[in-house]
């Protein structure tokens, strides 16, 4: 026999799910009504809103419908321009840059401009390169001596893109923005990325249908977009992404076995929905952890109790453990309390369990700026990661046993 031979039977087998970071899965289950409506959105010359917003906790595939949206836009001639914005964005002037950076971009794809020079020395001021050249034109644009607010930049930038635009027969530009939950406004710091970007997308889209937004993030951007502008709500349209049904979380995981040469026994399929909740991520998570485990193409219900203990803490490693450390002490405090409440709390509740806690509202806060929790209703609190509650119990459990040991 030789080495080859000698390796694992499982090496063999296919596994057909793709658990990760806005990962595409194998098949887009549930969200055909959704993308049937976006591609109605992006055919309408005057939609009802201008703009989108997709929002949900982590897990529900938000990136991945992000990535679907882009890659439909394209089909249907658009010019899309993806980007994760990250805490260097909550910067106006940043943001304003990075923006005009992605304009600068998207004219450069503008292939067959005609009389582009005007567009492109509007566009470019804001990037300031030294040189500007498409094609075999150049020329060295001239800069004030003082940047305009972040709110103008945008406005520019997005305004000479729409004349670029205007010169071609592209039907539009789709700028998509992942994680801008990370925008809200903060008047103590004096920084106001979410109203610089909406003002400047607001003005430039009085005049043009041309250019549009999707922004995607936690259900803090939402709240985030109502506090930065009043006038938030007629640009966007809000849609919600969660779990999905369960018909939809079955087929998330037999479609893709279909075809594969494996198979789940039905048992273990509805023991997987039910563990999961549903949520795009820990099926895929679950459906691959086992594929790539078990040595058979028939994977059945006993080999999920055999590796369960395996298999959760493989998930907490891969996506809750980093994000509990860095809550940092006081942060953990708080979210093992609303662990030992379910979940969803008041402020006031957590006030009272934790009243040996100094700041218990700054340190709320300071969780909802890391992604970890988020206010779904006025007063009350909840994770942002689902079964995030599980894992803590799990963990407080491990820690109480070795304490007895």
């Amino acid at each position: 026999m030789t080495k080859a031979e000698a390796q694992p039977r499982a090496e063999l087998l296919a596994n057909p799910f793709r658990p990760g970071n806005g990962v595409a899965p194998p098949y887009l289950a549930g969200r055909d009504k959704l993308l049937n409506e976006f591609e109605r959105y992006l055919a309408e010359t005057y939609p009802p809103h201008a703009n989108w917003t997709l929002t949900g906790i982590r897990g529900t595939g938000k990136t991945v419908l992000l990535g679907e949206f882009a890659t439909r836009g394209e089909r249907a001639g658009w010019l899309c321009l993806e980007r994760e914005l990250s805490d260097r964005h909550r910067d106006d002037a940043r943001l304003a840059d990075a923006i005009a950076d992605d304009c600068a971009t998207l004219i450069r794809r503008c292939s067959s401009l005609a009389g582009f020079g005007d567009a492109l020395e509007r566009a470019w001021q804001y990037v300031r390169p030294r040189r500007v050249s498409v094609g075999e034109v150049g020329y060295e644009p001239a800069y004030e001596a003082e940047s305009p607010d972040a709110a103008e930049t945008i406005r520019s930038a997005l305004v000479a893109l729409d004349s670029a635009l205007a010169q071609t027969d592209i039907p539009g530009v789709l700028f998509l923005y992942d994680e801008a939950h990370l925008l809200g406004d903060d008047r103590r710091q004096e920084r106001f990325p979410l109203s610089s970007l909406l003002a400047g997308f607001g003005q430039a889209q009085r005049t043009s249908s041309r250019v549009r937004l999707v922004l995607c993030g936690l259900p803090t951007l939402s709240l985030n977009l109502k506090r930065a502008r009043t006038y938030a709500e007629k640009m966007f349209r809000h849609v919600i992404i969660g779990h999905l049904e369960r018909d939809d979380a079955w087929d998330a995981l037999g479609i893709p076995l279909s075809g594969s040469g494996r198979t789940f026994e039905l048992s273990l399929v509805g023991e997987i929905v039910e563990r999961t909740a549903g949520y795009p991520y820990f099926l895929q998570f679950f459906g691959g952890f086992l594929c790539s485990r078990v040595g058979r193409a028939d994977v059945l219900l006993d080999d999920y109790v055999a590796l369960e203990s395996s298999l959760l803490h493989e998930l907490d490693l891969a996506f809750f453990e980093d994000r509990y450390l860095v809550a940092g002490g006081a942060g953990q405090r708080v979210l093992d309390a609303m662990a030992g409440a379910g979940g969803r709390v008041s402020t006031l509740s957590l006030r009272r369990s934790l009243a040996d806690l100094p700041n218990v509202d700054v340190i709320v806060r300071r969780l909802v700026d890391r992604g970890l929790v988020y206010r779904p209703t006025r007063g009350t609190y909840d994770f942002a990661l689902p079964l995030f509650g599980s894992y803590l119990r799990r963990r407080a459990e491990l820690t109480e046993l070795t304490r007895r040991r």
